[in-house]
């Protein structure tokens, strides 16, 4: 179950907030207006979220390539959108 924090509070109180992610590896919830604005997590499972969106990636990635779909180059799918080959409104 995660703290919940408003905005204000969680400024008023912002080491209580990040020693509460860090050390204890709490959840912590901003809420703004009564509604979830963003959450505080310690690095490690922000560390831990990364490598599962990693393995999913590699998972998906792995799918398509077995399904015989010949996949399209990044430049080519940028240039079709006309953006630079990093994506950028050329």
């Amino acid at each position: 179950m995660a703290t919940t924090y408003t905005v204000t509070e969680a400024r008023a109180h912002l080491g209580e907030v990040v020693n509460k992610a860090q050390y204890a590896n709490e959840v912590i919830e901003l809420t703004q207006h009564g509604r979830t604005a963003a959450v505080v997590i310690s690095t490690e499972m922000l560390a831990y979220f990364r490598q599962l969106e990693d393995e999913h990636d590699v998972a998906e990635a792995d799918r398509i390539l077995a399904s015989g779909i010949t996949p399209v180059p990044h430049a080519e799918v940028a240039a079709r959108f006309g953006l630079t080959p990093e994506g950028h409104p050329e």
